[in-house]
């Protein structure tokens, strides 16, 4: 009997070990060659054809993220204005300055400015905008970001809850934006997104967090919630709904924020077993090659 007993602990151990899908590689550079002016960066070689790259910028506790596939990129919002530096030095670590997507979640300050900024400035270049809102809605810097998009010849384009998004062509990453329409709320109305590659999968909440994180849950009943990576609601400012952790189940929280700043969403992520890091910590690099399978690595960073 004992015998049987340690070899079901044994298998027990070994399952839970091959479920570890999300693991941290040291040797995984975040930016190849960085420090080094001379060296080739990121975006100005051929992006490689089997990949799925996610990049968590280090931008104060602002959300900044770049996504390159099959040779698309998407940048997902940037921060603020006070912060425009902050997300041009990321974005410049990285030898990115032209996307094919720009993709804004909700027309607050923290996830808009610095997009707008950066493109007035003309120090980014982008094809497409894509935004939850339709042309001339009421709010002033969602104006001001028209304003420059169309001044930059940027396509505008509008995003509805339930429509896709093939970045890298058909056999690149979906995709899936979701919304609650039910609120005024840009917090709670800001626009998810999940993104499917191969079998790997991560979910952005936007700053979706409380009410919103349960109307939207229960708006989406059919909705696939599972997760490998998760990216925290509003920063991590608040712990995140139970429910939604428990149909998440994600392998590494990614919150943008610090961990002081996030401390109630922190404690959370430890009392229910879920590894978390915060982009203050430095910028986070993940890929994937698909099966959930995913390696992250992490610049500059502060054990705090």
């Amino acid at each position: 009997m004992k015998k049987l007993c340690l070899m079901t602990v044994l298998l027990l151990l070994m399952a839970c070990s091959a479920q570890a899908a999300v693991v941290r590689d040291d040797a995984l550079p975040v930016i190849p060659d960085a420090g080094n002016p001379a060296a080739p960066q990121v975006f100005s070689d051929p992006a490689p054809q089997d990949k799925l790259e996610i990049w968590f910028g280090r931008v104060s506790v602002c959300d900044a993220f770049v996504v390159r596939c099959h040779g698309e990129t998407m940048l997902i919002d940037g921060g603020n204005r006070p912060h425009v530096r902050h997300a041009s030095l990321f974005l410049n670590t990285i030898g990115f300055s032209e996307t094919d997507y720009l993709f804004n979640t909700h027309h607050h300050d923290d996830h808009i400015e610095a997009q707008e900024s950066l493109v007035r400035r003309g120090l980014l270049k982008a094809k497409v905008f894509l935004t939850p809102y339709p042309r001339d809605y009421n709010a002033k810097l969602q104006k001001e970001m028209q304003a420059t998009v169309d001044a930059a010849g940027i396509e505008y384009r509008q995003l509805h809850d339930g429509d896709t998004l093939m970045l890298g062509g058909e056999d690149g990453a979906l995709f899936q934006f979701y919304r609650w329409e039910g609120s005024t709320d840009p917090n709670y109305s800001s626009m998810i997104c999940k993104i499917t590659y191969k079998g790997s999968t991560v979910l952005l909440m936007a700053d979706v967090i409380g009410i919103g994180q349960e109307e939207i849950i229960k708006t989406h009943p059919d909705l696939d919630w599972k997760a490998d990576i998760l990216k925290a609601g509003h920063h991590g400012y608040t712990r995140q709904v139970p429910e939604l952790l428990d149909l998440v189940r994600p392998e590494l929280c990614v919150i943008p924020n610090s961990r002081a700043g996030a401390d109630e969403c922190v404690r959370q992520l430890i009392d229910k077993g879920i590894p978390w890091l915060v982009t203050n910590g430095g910028t986070i690099y993940t890929v994937t090659e698909g099966n959930g399978e995913w390696r992250y690595s992490v610049d500059r960073v502060k054990f705090d």
